[in-house]
């Protein structure tokens, strides 16, 4: 089933679900146990697929060359955080920074996992009943300030407004299948940037979770970027990073279509 979180036309929000077809049915319960009823939703706006409690982010998890890259990247992943507040839905503006300035804003194609309950120690072999479902991200990063705010780290780069794109819905877990691996694709104004499939990422989803949640409780919600495949803006000949009036799309394989405009303030 894939969940949507919508602005009805009467001025609700509320959450949704399609199991086929066009109409989107309200969904009865709480995240994550939710239940479908048959009365029809008439939308104004789809609206993030959630707000999460926390995102995670796996640095440099894809390779072209992926037995070295498995061999050089160590035993851990490497992990940053985003902040609720850089979330925005399919179809809102990226806005490009104006008050700490960045000319190099990129893109980043990518799975998102959402957890669905609390998860603590969680081992690898039961890492799948800890996830609600997927959707597409884009972790939006201002490489200037990426390489130089604070010292070289990656925070500051990664946090500004509108900087994690989701959506546009939840696909639960049960209507994934990640064994084969999943197409994903990133396109800058109908350009193909980034092709890849999941099945080439250095860390999988399952030892993931179990590192970030070793000592570490991910709460229901929690949304997990999983790393982005290699043709980012910083990796063209010469780099090509976003200005304003472009429109980023990626697209995941069984996950969906995720699309905004660049916006200048």
């Amino acid at each position: 089933m894939k969940i949507y979180r919508v602005l009805t036309k009467a001025g609700e929000t509320i959450v949704a679900g399609r199991l086929q077809g066009e109409k989107l049915y309200r969904l009865s319960g709480s995240f994550p146990d939710f239940e479908l009823t048959d009365e029809p939703v008439s939308v104004a706006q789809i609206l993030q697929p959630l707000v999460p409690p926390a995102i995670y982010i796996v640095g440099f998890n894809y390779s072209d060359n992926l037995q070295k890259a498995r061999e050089e990247a160590g035993s851990y992943p490497v992990i940053v955080m985003k902040a609720a507040s850089t979330v925005i839905a399919d179809g809102e503006a990226i806005e490009l920074p104006i008050h700490l300035v960045s000319e190099e804003v990129d893109y980043e194609g990518e799975l998102a996992v959402i957890i669905g309950q609390a998860a603590k120690n969680v081992a690898r072999e039961h890492a799948n009943e800890y996830i609600m479902g997927y959707t597409v991200a884009n972790d939006l990063t201002a490489r200037d300030w990426q390489r130089q705010g604070a010292g070289g780290q990656w925070v500051r780069g990664k946090n500004f407004d509108t900087f994690c794109p989701l959506g546009p819905a939840i696909v639960t877990r049960d209507a994934v299948d990640l064994a084969k691996g999943l197409r994903l694709q990133t396109w800058v104004n109908g350009s193909l940037r980034q092709d890849d499939s999941t099945h080439s990422m250095i860390f999988p989803i399952d030892q993931i979770i179990e590192f970030l949640s070793g000592n570490n409780t991910l709460l229901p919600g929690t949304v997990i970027l999983t790393g982005t495949p290699a043709g980012t803006g910083k990796q063209q000949s010469p780099p090509e990073y976003l200005k304003r009036g472009d429109v980023v799309r990626v697209e995941i394989e069984g996950i969906g279509v995720l699309e905004n405009p660049v916006h200048a303030p």
